[in-house]
């Protein structure tokens, strides 16, 4: 159980970080967690029969729906054993079929995309210098040439992007996100060291599009969202054309918990392989050098893994437990006010209300 506290920490440090766009949200009184039954391909059960201390749950979801404690925390979803055994929406209860801002686990989306398109052929390889395919947006700078695939999904490119500044720079630019992108300067060779940026994703979107003739989008709705019966969703495009790799994705909360077991299943959907179990494999276990980190993926000594998102997006995956949790908050709240351990406490909670 230390492993998964450490994950914890480490997953309140990266997600604990202030937006800067306002989005007021009034606190509803809270009615229970008891998952509502929809035509939306989810299955349904009670948390006794799935192995959960009932009443334990409870008061989780009763703690969390106090709004001077968790202001901004929107929703709170649990699935065991492939069924939504919890779910609660803090804010409005029509957030359940609201599709909400998931930022960077839009990251997480693209690295499945990836694994698809390997899967269908339109990728070979994610060793292949990225200069192959997007040689006519490279500057004189040689050293962007080493540059891989495998760099860009671990983070380990090398490009100098602030997401802070570079990211709504990339975002309005006139003309190519990729130039952009690969204009910018180099502050470590390849794989030499880590940093979280949204130009890499982005240069993955260019490539994929590039190879299949397809949006991320678009293949995203075809081989992905239309098996888990993900009908409504968004995905912001640049003025290029091409889908915001980094961030964008707007998804409904319980089609977040699809995309979480989906992760816990191997990429079978109801008997339907999605996506190639070894791809979810190799992305969701350490491959970066420099940081407990897959492809798009953050993951503790292959405990657990999870997609994260600014303002308090998450997905959170406990295989040994065939556990999924989602939590979605403000995505542009003014301020961030949970504090350092509230995700300890969320996800430490809910692993204490399984009975053993």
């Amino acid at each position: 159980m230390n492993n998964i506290k450490l994950s914890l920490i480490i997953l309140a440090v990266i997600v604990l970080v202030p937006s800067c766009i306002n989005d007021e949200a009034v606190q509803v009184p809270y009615n229970g967690n008891t998952p509502v039954e929809i035509d939306d391909g989810m299955q349904i059960s009670t948390p006794d029969a799935q192995g959960f201390d009932t009443e334990k749950l409870e008061e989780i979801y009763t703690t969390l729906s106090n709004e001077e404690v968790y202001p901004n925390l929107k929703s709170l979803l649990v699935m065991k054993n492939g069924h939504l055994v919890a779910e609660s929406y803090f804010k409005d209860p029509g957030d359940l079929e609201r599709i909400h801002a998931v930022m960077s686990i839009t990251k997480s989306i693209t690295s499945l995309v990836t694994g698809i398109a390997i899967d269908k052929g339109f990728l070979d390889s994610i060793d292949i210098p990225v200069y192959n395919y997007l040689s006519g947006y490279f500057d004189n700078d040689t050293s962007k040439k080493d540059i891989t695939l495998r760099h860009l999904l671990t983070m380990e490119s090398g490009l100098d992007y602030d997401n802070e500044v570079h990211t709504n720079e990339m975002i309005y630019c006139k003309g190519s996100s990729l130039s952009y992108v690969l204009s910018r300067p180099m502050t470590f060779s390849p794989g030499e060291d880590w940093y979280y940026g949204d130009g890499n994703p982005q240069l993955i979107s260019g490539i994929i599009t590039s190879l299949s003739g397809k949006t991320m989008e678009e293949i995203a709705s075809e081989y992905l969202f239309k098996p888990l019966e993900i009908r409504e969703y968004f995905w912001e495009q640049h003025s290029d054309g091409l889908s915001l790799g980094g961030m964008g994705l707007w998804l409904k909360p319980r089609d977040m918990a699809k995309i979480g077991q989906l992760m816990l299943n191997n990429g079978v959907w109801e008997g339907q392989e999605v996506l190639s179990g070894e791809w979810i494999s190799e992305s969701t276990i350490k491959r970066a050098n420099h940081r407990d980190y897959g492809y798009f993926w953050l993951t503790s000594e292959n405990i657990s893994f999870w997609a994260s998102g600014k303002g308090g997006q998450i997905i959170w995956i406990l295989p040994g437990e065939n556990l999924v949790v989602v939590v979605t908050s403000d995505s542009f709240a003014k301020t961030w006010l949970l504090s350092e351990g509230s995700y300890d406490y969320i996800f430490q909670a809910i692993y204490d209300a399984i009975i053993r």
